[in-house]
């Protein structure tokens, strides 16, 4: 048992609904993504600073925090794509959760993004699938909130 959220994770997406993952039971579960390549990247939110003649800091306020969820899928002879892209473009919004290698562990769901698909290829990995997902403020709560697997 660990008590990281690390190591293998398992991706999973659903169409989110007027901010919202759909149905419970209509979760996916993605290909296993090329080793380490799954992350989460925050970006702090604008800073805003009130300062007085001489450059002190009178006051400051800050805008939330942004989320991009990224990973890279190998193109596997006959395995589908998970989503449908024009020239990268993936229609719709949708969910995602990460549950890690111990599913007994805090991993993250997301409840509302666009994604986009950017594909490459290199002789080393072949043909790459690299996912970015744009996170949106969902129905409620924060946009990356806990999940672990019940």
């Amino acid at each position: 048992m660990a008590i990281l959220s690390w190591g293998k994770c398992k991706i999973e997406t659903t169409p989110s609904t007027d901010g919202a993952p759909g149905e419970p039971q209509s979760w996916t579960e993605l290909d296993t993504p090329k080793k380490d390549t799954t992350k989460l990247t925050p970006t702090s939110g604008e800073e805003i600073l009130a300062q007085e003649e001489g450059g002190e800091v009178v006051d400051a306020r800050y805008g939330k925090t942004t989320y991009q969820l990224e990973f890279d899928l190998f193109v596997k002879k006959g395995k589908e794509r998970p989503f449908e892209d024009i020239d990268g473009l993936i229609a719709g919004e949708h969910a995602f959760r990460i549950t890690p290698e111990d599913d007994t562990c805090e991993g993250i769901q997301i409840d509302r993004s666009v994604v986009r698909c950017e594909e490459n290829y290199t002789t080393a990995d072949g043909k790459m699938l690299h996912y970015v997902a744009k996170c949106l403020k969902p129905k409620t709560g924060n946009t990356v909130k806990p999940y672990t697997k019940e």
